[in-house]
């Protein structure tokens, strides 16, 4: 045999051994906390938002995933396509690393495809779109994404100030969380939520990724542009073998709009325009109904210790996912002033630098999953 289809053969024997089948062998490595060491989500998203430009006649935004890396489990690249309002395309391609020897990559083994549609109400229905996660080499297998997620009511800056002006008048929402061992509240006014309605995440890569479902809610705070959770959360239920499981993330997203620099996990340096910094813990225990009464009139002391996220200890996914927007040649709209602004960046460089602490490798898969489906409320500001 030459030394070519020799290599062609080993590479071919990984690829099934990697695939999610020939790995049922190791279920347990599930909920194996992830090393330290490997615990992180580093890679980049280049965003054309199309229409949003003068210069473009597409009615698609593009999603450009160069590589994003999780942890010692997974990478994955691609593209999605968004029609805003109507309907995302995906063609994710996933990579899995041999956990015996995370030195060999199988490549291309699934693939994210088929579409997200938008209804009108704004409610995103993977089961019409055929949304799946296809296993394409080894024992081949499709696993679907099922339920629904009701996306937000305003993803246009210049209906913000309609909705603050409502917000107002209404009741504000007070969400609590422990800092340093207290009870911290901020009220935010009419929040924006994002509802998983019985969400199911399909399965995959590996086999020991089992099928999840999503409940809660992740609320959107229009006057600060943070991402929220109440004393409900997220809810992340599955079986592996007779056991249920139940994870519940709380915590926040806060926005940050400054000019700055940061190394990215290849040691380049670049610049942002913003930036999310992740505080979400999982599985914390719960602020007692009692306590979360108080407090939360939303000084800045109070904004500052809810959103710290200086104690990284505790089971969560921490650090920042990093903006570089542009706006050149943007379409105008007139604000609630009557004068013409910018519609929004028409593009944006995103560079994910996460760490996840405490979690297993079900946990973080689930969550990035979950980023997947949300990605157009995540971006649309």
């Amino acid at each position: 045999m030459s030394k070519t289809r020799l290599i062609s053969a080993v590479a071919c024997l990984f690829a099934a051994l990697a695939a999610p089948a020939a790995l049922a062998q190791a279920p347990n490595r599930a909920t194996t906390e992830i090393p330290a060491d490997k615990a992180k989500v580093s890679g980049s998203i280049v965003v054309d938002y199309n229409t949003r430009s003068e210069r473009s006649q597409s009615s698609q935004d593009v999603y450009d995933m160069g590589e994003i890396a999780i942890a010692d489990l997974m990478l994955m690249r691609g593209s999605i396509a968004r029609v805003p309002n109507s309907n995302v395309t995906y063609s994710i391609r996933f990579d899995v690393v041999n956990p015996q020897n995370p030195s060999q990559i199988a490549r291309e083994v699934a693939i994210l495809r088929g579409d997200l549609p938008i209804a009108s109400g704004g409610r995103y229905n993977p089961e019409e779109g055929k949304l799946r996660l296809d296993i394409v080499k080894g024992n081949q297998v499709s696993s679907r994404f099922t339920g629904s997620i009701q996306g937000r009511e305003v993803v246009k800056w210049w209906d913000v100030a309609r909705r603050l002006k409502t917000a107002s008048k209404e009741a504000s929402k007070v969400y609590s969380r422990y800092v340093d061992g207290k009870v911290v509240s901020i009220q935010v006014k009419n929040p924006d939520p994002l509802r998983f309605e019985r969400l199911g995440l399909a399965s995959g890569p590996f086999s020991f990724l089992v099928e999840s479902r999503v409940s809660g809610i992740l609320d959107y705070d229009y006057e600060l542009g943070n991402w929220l959770t109440d004393q409900t959360g997220v809810t992340f239920t599955y079986n592996i073998g007779e056991k249920v499981y139940s994870d519940k993330v709380t915590g926040s997203i806060r926005y940050v709009s400054e000019n700055g620099e940061f190394t990215d996990s290849k040691g380049k340096k670049r610049k942002f325009t913003s930036y999310y910094d992740y505080n979400l813990r999982v599985n914390e225990p719960p602020v007692n109904k009692d306590n979360a009464f108080f407090g939360g009139d939303a000084s800045q002391a109070d904004s500052d210790a809810f959103f710290s996220a200086s104690d990284q200890t505790k089971p969560g996914i921490y650090g920042r996912v990093y903006y570089l927007d542009s706006d050149t040649a943007c379409k105008q709209v007139r604000d609630d002033t009557g004068a013409f602004k910018c519609v929004g960046p028409t593009r944006s460089e995103i560079t994910y630098d996460l760490k996840p602490v405490g979690l297993t490798y079900q946990q973080l898969a689930n969550w990035m999953k979950l980023e997947l489906l949300v990605i157009g409320p995540f971006t649309d500001e």
